[in-house]
């Protein structure tokens, strides 16, 4: 475990692909930054402080700064990795505990199989390292402050129930991206090569509701955000964007839902 802090200045002394075509040991060293090791193929075991981690595909390793880390055994051949080597902020070093909203308790070992945005993070980060890009300082202390929220995000919710559903969060973004469709369970299912009843199944689970439900809570709260800043709108222009039948429909739903008619949301 270590502790790690969000939206902090810091610096990034090094970050690139290695590949390893035969095999080699992790190097036996201890480091000023943290080193995070991302893999994206093979294996690998790396010890820090006498404690083993085992790393496969998809895993992330954030070994501390200051901590004695090595390997004994070679990774697999062909192995493929990311790193970002990052200084630690002086609220890292000093703090023993959390107590700070910026400031989040890390595992060293994060399985990110079903959380996309970490690889694609590392990979935006070594590619604008790397850059010419006037706005380099900037676009890093972004990136990796995004990559920090997805890691406190995957922490968190390990702590609570386990990894989060890929698969909801996907249709989560695709009801989102287009508010003027209104699905039905049928055609997502498809479209996910599963069962509708598998589909409700995974979002009761991940959501405690239904896919309907959820699909209907999300258009009615956009809904309610689309009136307090398109006041003027007709209310038969806004079923139409989000997907409603005609503006009955949405009216007797939105009252259903909020205990209000969609007026009482208009300044």
């Amino acid at each position: 475990m270590l502790i790690l802090e969000k939206m902090a200045r810091r610096q990034i002394t090094g970050a690139n692909y290695i590949t390893s075509v035969n095999g080699m040991l992790h190097p036996d060293r201890t480091l000023p930054e943290h080193d995070f090791l991302y893999m994206l193929e093979g294996d690998w075991e790396v010890i820090e402080e006498g404690r083993r981690y085992e790393l496969h595909r998809d895993d992330l390793l954030i070994l501390t700064a200051g901590r004695h880390h090595y390997g004994e055994a070679c990774c697999t051949p062909g192995n493929r990795h990311m790193y970002l080597h990052v200084l630690p902020t002086l609220a890292e070093a000093q703090c023993d505990s959390p107590n700070a909203p910026d400031l989040f308790t890390c595992s060293s070992l994060l399985h990110c199989r079903h959380s996309p945005l970490v690889r694609q993070y590392f990979q935006e980060l070594i590619s604008v390292y790397w850059s010419e890009d006037s706005e380099k300082d900037s676009r890093l202390f972004l990136l990796f402050n995004l990559l920090l929220c997805e890691l406190a995000g995957i922490c968190q919710h390990a702590g609570s129930c386990g990894q989060p559903d890929a698969l909801i969060s996907e249709i989560s973004r695709r009801i989102r991206s287009n508010p003027q469709i209104f699905y039905a369970p049928e055609e997502i299912a498809a479209a996910y090569y599963i069962c509708p009843r598998t589909l409700n199944n995974r979002f009761k689970r991940e959501c405690g509701k239904t896919f309907h439900t959820f699909q209907m809570e999300m258009k009615l709260e956009m809904v309610r955000q689309f009136l307090i800043y398109q006041p003027h709108t007709k209310l038969r222009e806004v079923a139409l964007n989000f997907g409603f039948c005609d503006e009955f429909h949405l009216s007797r739903a939105f009252k259903k839902h909020f205990g209000q008619p969609p007026s009482a949301f208009r300044p």
